[in-house]
Order: C-alpha cells, then structure tokens, then sequence
C-alpha cells in the first residue's frame, strides 16, 4: 500500500506543476509501468505518471489526461491471455474519454516483457484486442446515453472495429522493460513530447 501513497502522492506533485506535457503511463498492475517509468531516465526530461492498475485507483486517470501529451498503455505479452479482456475494457474507458478524443491525445500500446519464450507478439494482442473491443462497443450500446456522458463512440458504426478507425492516433509497439528494450516508448516521447 506504501508504493499506491508513493505513486499517488507523485501524481498529485505533477497535477500541482501543470505541465501539459506528461506522459500518462497506464494498464493493468503487473505490465510493467514501473520499469518503464524508472526508464525513462534515458529521455530527455520529462514529466511521467505513472497512474496505479489498481481498479480502485483508476480514477486518477482522469486527473492527469488534461496535461497528458501521449499516453503509454502497458500491456504484459507474456500474460496477456489471461488478462485479455480486463486489459480490452481498460482500453476502451481510455479510447472512449472525451478528453483523449478531444484532445487526440496520441496512445501507445506498448507490449512489454516480449523478450519471454512464452511471450505473445505485438500483432496478435492488438488483433486480440480489436476483437476484444469490438465486442465491448456491442455490448455497450445497450447503456443510455445518460450513464456514458464522458464517453464518445469508438469506431465506426456497423463495422468491425480496428485501432486505425480512433479519432486519435494509436500506435502498437513491442520491447522488456527490464532489459532495457524501450526504444518505442522512447522515440514516442520524443514525438509528442514538446520541450
């Protein structure tokens, strides 16, 4: 719990700066956000958040999307299968935000820890993504517009959904944290990021 006060306690730091310039690391616990915010050392200065997995904790996404210039979305290839879907709703709350899509806040789905035998490659998990999120723009349809105020329609209507139909541009991107692989996490920064 220390590590969630520390993490938190570093978003707020960064809230009170209001640098427009951050970028927002996110995903599931377990992906490797950490490693790759440790990482980020290696780029020219700047601002990283690192908003916790932790369901409860989500909600400070919200906080850091307005000075957020790119957002990096983690996702753990090695476990991918198994957190599949949870990972494809996660996603989808961030695609869907009016701020994201407004501000056509650049996302970056970063697919860590590929340096693993039993690892899942960049385009499987983003095909298996597609698929999972077409299968939440269904299903959600049946929700009023009353519950999804902040939530604008991904894709486009009556078709298959595919990252490339995003208002905001969503790049996939494979490397390990750990071993230092974050060369696309790095030339992002460097895209998006304004000095």
């Amino acid at each position: 719990m220390s590590g969630c006060f520390c993490v938190c306690s570093f978003v707020s730091e960064i809230l009170e700066t209001q640098h427009h310039s951050a970028i927002c690391l996110s995903g599931l616990s377990g992906g490797g956000k950490s490693i790759l915010f440790y990482q980020k050392s290696k780029i020219k200065p700047v601002h990283v958040v690192d908003v916790p997995g932790h369901a409860g904790l989500k909600p400070k996404l919200d906080e850091v999307l307005p000075q957020a210039a790119g957002i990096v979305f983690a996702v753990d290839a090695q476990d991918f299968l198994s957190t599949m879907q949870v990972v494809a709703e996660y996603l989808y709350d961030i695609l869907t935000k009016a701020t994201v899509v407004k501000k056509r806040i650049h996302v970056l789905l970063f697919c860590n820890k590929t340096d693993k035998v039993t690892a899942h490659s960049k385009e499987f998990i983003k095909k298996q993504l597609e698929k999972e999120i077409n299968k939440l723009r269904e299903s959600r349809k049946a929700i009023s517009s009353a519950d999804t105020t902040d939530e604008v329609k991904l894709g486009n209507p009556g078709e298959t959904f595919y990252f490339s139909q995003c208002q905001n541009r969503v790049t996939v991107a494979e490397g390990a944290g750990l071993t230092g692989n974050v060369s696309a996490v790095e030339q992002f920064i460097r895209e998006y990021v304004k000095a």
